[in-house]
Parts: structure tokens; sequence; C-alpha cells
């Protein structure tokens, strides 16, 4: 629940103290499990290596410690910003502080050079690789939402115009049906149905345009939301 109400630091604690305490409770690999999870949220990767490597050093056999072995090798190929490490060494830190005043240009950040890679096709592979391993999850939820909302970007940028006109309207409509079954309760759906509404729309599909708007004010269920009076609106005025 602190987690669910951003109260992150005051979580991390609660699960130390946890993970310390001097009573035998099952749930410690678990407390373990969310600190290291937590700790790649933050982009504190050493945090992270530190917590999975105890769980499997002290609960080897525990399903969460199972699921670390496969998630640590995932750290070590990570690309991107280097997280600070915390160390406990003053004199090392000293000296690396010493170092770091002449090393002022250097990056942190490794410079990836994406020229002739199909961003939309990488970005794709892996929001589907997330919505395959972990179907039913919060995760996989955010993956289904993230790569809509790429495609959308795609679609609007007219990527695939020249090569397959429609082609996005139409991944965009099956993600977004593949979504609306796995997670019949995303308070986000009606949102995402008025974008595929609108991007058929945009590709004078006037037909698909009044189906997605159509099932906007059916999916509303009497609640009268934002979404239905600019479907009801949109109705009035689709052909341009």
């Amino acid at each position: 629940m602190l987690l669910d109400h951003g109260l992150t630091t005051e979580a991390q604690k609660e699960l130390i103290d946890l993970v310390f305490s001097e009573r035998n409770s099952p749930d410690k690999p678990k407390a373990l499990n969310l600190l290291a999870s937590i700790a790649v949220d933050k982009n504190n990767l050493h945090a992270a290596i530190d917590a999975w490597g105890r769980l499997i050093r002290i609960y080897p056999s525990s399903p969460e410690a199972v699921a670390a072995r496969n998630k640590l090798p995932l750290l070590t190929s990570v690309l991107g910003q280097v997280s600070e490490e915390v160390m406990s060494d003053a004199t090392a830190r000293v000296l690396l502080r010493n170092a770091d005043f002449w090393s002022k240009g250097r990056d942190k950040i490794f410079l990836i050079d994406g020229s002739w890679i199909d961003n939309l096709e990488a970005a794709v592979f892996w929001y589907d690789t997330v919505i395959a391993g972990y179907k039913g999850t919060t995760a996989a939820r955010i993956a289904y939402e993230d790569k809509m909302r790429t495609l959308l970007g795609w679609e609007g940028s007219g990527r695939f115009d020249k090569a397959v006109p429609g082609a996005p309207v139409v991944i965009l409509e099956e993600t977004f049906r593949e979504y609306e079954k796995a997670f019949p309760q995303a308070a986000a759906q009606q949102a995402f149905r008025f974008q595929v509404a609108q991007a058929y729309w945009r590709a004078k599909n006037w037909v698909k345009t009044r189906e997605m708007l159509t099932e906007i004010i059916d999916k509303d269920g009497g609640a009268n939301s934002f979404y239905k009076d600019l479907a009801e609106r949109r109705l009035k005025k689709v052909e341009h």
C-alpha cells in the first residue's frame, strides 16, 4: 500500500526491517524480491543485484529465488545510465572524487546510434516480450498501453503510409482487442478505444470510425463519461 501511494522510501524501510527482523518470516524472500524490483525502478541496479543475490544465497529454493536467477543476467546487459553506488569506504570515496574532478567531460550514459534500425519493430519486440512473459500483470498492462502509444505515434508520423496503407490502424486495433480481453477492468480502455476510432477517422475509414465511436457509447454503462460525450460529438461529424 505504501508503494501504491508513492511512498517508496517508507516501503523500502518496511521491507528492510522485515528482511533483518529476528523472526523467521516466510515473507522474507518476497521482501527481498520487492526490494530488488524497487531498486530497478529507481535505476539503482547495484542495489537490485545485491537484493537478488541475497535472495538466491539465503533462500535458494524459494520461487522468488528461482525467478531471480533468470533476472540477474538481464541486469548485466542493461544499456543506459549507470547508477550511483553507495561506498562504505570513505577513503575510496574521496579518491574517486579526486578523479571525478579531472574527468568532468565523461558521460555516464552510453550513446547508441540507431541509424537504419527499425525503431518501431524493436520497440514492439520488447513490449511483446513483456506481454508474453508477464501475462495478467501490471507490467503486461503497461506494455500493452505503451505499445499502443508507440503505434499511435508512428501512425501519426505516416511511417507506414507508403508501404502498407492503413497498416498501423489495423495493428493498433488488434493490439487493443488483446488488451481489452486481457485486462477487462483496465481504466484506460475508453481512452484507447477513442484513439483507435480517431486513427480510423484520420484514415477516412468512416465505417470503422462509427463502429468504434458507437462502441464507446455502448460501453459507457450509464456513467455519462467524457469519452461518451466526445464520441457522441464526433458522430455528428464523421465525414470530412
